[in-house]
């Protein structure tokens, strides 16, 4: 098992980076992620390897920490489609252990589609600014990228 401040540098940019993609302004990010790793610490003697991996359960409680902050700031109108879902294509592709054949799948995607999930999931940056440096409509962007999702999903 991962110390605590092993725990947090492993983890951090994944989670500040999910988080920030899920929220408008970067202050609520920071704070956001601050209250998770404070989730984190507080339950770490809950986990349950058997259960899920570590980063599953970690993803898990990120994600429900900013469904909390929706909900608890009432900002229905605002809640990222991703988030409602109980079970999305991204969950699935994002909880996946097996890198190698992640990349493996990544490698079979059509240039474009690789580029969206490259930039999106390594670089952090949001479909809204992924449309803008690929040069592609907001809409057919996120098209494409739940296109390269679902082609993930099928070659897991």
């Amino acid at each position: 098992m991962l110390s605590k401040e092993e725990i947090y540098i492993e983890y951090r940019d994944k989670v500040f980076g999910y988080v920030k993609n899920h929220v408008n302004s970067i202050e609520d990010a920071e704070d956001i992620t601050s209250e998770i790793f404070i989730k984190i610490y507080s339950k770490l003697d809950t986990y349950d390897d058997s259960k899920a991996s570590l980063s599953t359960w970690i993803y898990s409680m990120t994600s429900n920490t900013v469904i909390d902050f929706y909900r608890t700031n009432h900002i229905h109108s605002e809640i990222p489609e991703d988030l409602t879902n109980e079970s999305t294509i991204e969950d699935e592709v994002l909880n996946s252990e097996s890198l190698e054949a992640l990349a493996i799948a990544l490698e079979n995607l059509p240039q474009e589609l690789r580029d969206i999930i490259v930039l999106r999931y390594y670089k952090g940056l949001t479909l809204q600014e992924i449309a803008e440096k690929m040069h592609l409509s907001y809409g057919v962007t996120k098209l494409r990228h739940r296109e390269a999702l679902g082609k993930l999903r099928e070659k897991l």
